[in-house]
């Protein structure tokens, strides 16, 4: 009787690895759900203000009954994100607490998807590195805590990805077609990641074109995607045209389209300008990096499946990385939804290495494989620890105190109005006069008599109606984002 099929006792330690730790990722990142954003991990604002431009929509339709009640209709253009928030807070209250955990159940849920996605093509030991490098990174140990689009961004681009590995098989074109419905859904979530889906079929076109298996999936999956584009066309797109619009001008102006002398200076200098993007992520890049050159090399011998992980996340990561060099406007978390296809090709590469360099030594293979971890997890968790231990917990507090201040249906304006009222059942309004988002004299159109912002600022009416404005009240103040604060009454 032979045992060749047992899976050895330390393969089933790394198979229990492999579900242990997005558990216990999860666990972590939900303990300090209520923590505010750390400062000083990026340049952007976006900690302080887009985490309740994000889910106000969904917001608004669990209190107000309608996801829209001005200009800011994003839920229109992140339809994913914001039914999933409407359903979440349908079911556990309106509250930002609940928000993040969405966050965090995607990122929980990527692990999963790298270690037992990449298991079967590429060693348990390789997967378990994957899924810890993008887990563990100290990008996604940030944001992944926040209510932001990417961590639900990336857990579409890599289901959609890992799928690629099916594209040889007998019914690829159904394969194709569950990985279109992956990547329309990142999509959907942020129109963005299509660069990188597009980077994802592209690399797969590549390597596989010859092959008409491949070219079933590659047909699946765009059918799919094209499908749900003009599904929202026709639902969305066409019947909202002018909210859509409106909404274009929300997203930050991006002149990728302009002079190449101004493309070319941005491309050779994001190296050095990406928010910090190349110290906050080192373990993860290298890891990446390396996996890809080994990779490179041995191409010819690889699997099938495995040359096409490498075509896709290749191509993913050429798009995603094209376009953030382009733009001049690039915050850090743009970068989260790559972070799994440098995952992905570090797993490749070590299961390349290990057993070329280690010949199937168990003990040689736990050593190396727990030092790896090691460098990948450790400086993520150090500065998890860091947030975790000097940042406060006041934005309950506010949204607390906001909440027993505002009587019902009161209207409320500025840019850190829908964090600080989130609970409140009242109209939110975040005003752009300059791109024309919610402009005009709100004090007399939408019948503003509250506003939440620094002391030395004030909205554009404010000049409308001098006598007003110079008799508002502070009723509480509070420091968010760096910033004091304050929730201004007007008679």
């Amino acid at each position: 009787m032979t045992n060749e099929h047992v899976v050895p006792r330390s393969g089933r330690v790394v198979d229990g690895l492999l579900l242990l730790a997005p558990v216990l990722l999860f666990g972590l990142l939900a303990a300090f759900i209520l923590v505010d954003p750390a400062s000083g991990v990026t340049a952007s604002n976006g900690p302080a203000t887009d985490e309740a431009w994000n889910i106000v929509n969904a917001r608004n339709f669990v209190l107000l009954g309608h996801f829209s009640t001005d200009d800011w209709n994003l839920h229109l253009v992140n339809v994913p994100f914001s039914l999933v928030q409407a359903a979440v807070f349908s079911l556990a209250g309106v509250g930002m607490a609940q928000a993040r955990l969405v966050s965090v159940a995607a990122v929980a849920l990527t692990m999963v998807a790298l270690g037992w996605g990449l298991r079967r093509p590429l060693g348990s030991v390789p997967a378990l590195l994957a899924s810890l490098a993008y887990g563990t990174s100290t990008l996604v140990l940030y944001y992944g805590r926040l209510a932001f689009l990417e961590p639900m961004v990336a857990l579409g681009l890599t289901a959609g990805a890992l799928l690629a590995m099916r594209a040889h098989d007998r019914h690829s074109g159904r394969w194709g077609a569950l990985a279109g419905i992956a990547l329309a859904i990142a999509i959907g979530t942020k129109p963005s990641a299509a660069f990188a889906a597009v980077g994802i079929l592209v690399g797969l076109g590549v390597v596989g074109a010859r092959s008409s298996a491949v070219r079933r999936w590659l047909g699946g999956a765009v059918v799919v995607i094209a499908g749900a584009g003009l599904a929202w066309v026709a639902l969305v797109g066409l019947p909202n045209r002018d909210a859509v619009a409106t909404d274009l001008r929300i997203w930050a102006s991006e002149p990728i389209l302009g002079s190449l002398t101004g493309a070319l200076q941005r491309v050779a200098a994001f190296p050095l300008h990406n928010d910090r993007v190349t110290r906050l992520a080192a373990p993860i890049l290298l890891f990446g990096s390396l996996g890809w050159v080994v990779a490179l090399r041995v191409r010819r011998s690889l699997p099938a499946a495995t040359l096409a992980l490498l075509a896709v996340a290749t191509g993913w990561l050429v798009a995603g990385f094209a376009l953030l060099a382009v733009a001049p406007y690039r915050p850090n978390r743009y970068e989260v939804p790559l972070l799994p296809a440098l995952a992905i090709l570090g797993a490749i590469g070590a299961s390349v290495l290990i057993p070329r360099l280690l010949r199937g030594s168990r003990v040689r293979t736990a050593v190396v494989g727990a030092s790896v971890a090691g460098v990948l997890v450790v400086p993520g968790l150090l500065s998890f620890g860091g947030w975790m231990t000097t940042s406060h917990s006041r934005l309950p507090e506010i949204q607390s105190e906001v909440r027993s201040i505002l009587s019902t249906g009161a209207v409320v304006q500025g840019d850190y109005a829908p964090a600080f009222a989130l609970q409140a059942p009242v109209v939110t309004l975040v005003s752009r006069p300059p791109t024309r988002v919610n402009p005009g004299d709100l004090y007399r159109s939408r019948g503003v008599r509250w506003y939440v912002g620094s002391v030395d600022s004030a909205p554009a009416w404010a000049s409308l109606h001098p006598l007003e404005w110079s008799s508002r009240i502070s009723r509480m103040c509070a420091t968010w984002g760096g910033h004091e604060i304050c929730l201004w009454q007007v008679p």
